[in-house]
């Protein structure tokens, strides 16, 4: 069975679909080229409110932390925000990767 050039995998962690390239872009065909590209858009479409999300998620953290009664919620609390920091990061480097750009700072929460 031979592998396909492409997929498009959803990453559990991310929380959305990812593109995968298998072979070098250049080697594409253009029509399969032009298929890739539409797909790396509909992905990188997903990504704002994907952080917009994750970035609620840290701030309803930031609030709970603050009511932290115990060093256990407070370590744990700090970590989950962590997780969150990471991730929002991570979508913002594949962003980068397709778009060529950062996000702009008007699509955040």
């Amino acid at each position: 069975m031979m592998t396909p050039a492409y997929e498009i995998r959803f990453d559990e962690r991310l929380g959305i679909d990812r593109p995968l390239l298998h072979v070098e872009y250049e080697e594409l065909p253009e029509e399969l080229r032009q298929e890739f590209e539409l797909k790396c858009q509909e992905v990188c479409a997903r990504i704002p409110e994907r952080i917009k999300c994750l970035e609620q998620e840290y701030l309803d953290r930031y609030e709970a932390l603050k009511e932290a009664e115990d060093d256990e919620t407070f370590y744990r609390l700090t970590d989950e925000m962590n997780d969150l920091s990471k991730t929002i990061c991570d979508l913002n480097i594949l962003f980068l990767y397709i778009e060529g750009t950062f996000l702009a700072s008007s699509v955040h929460a």
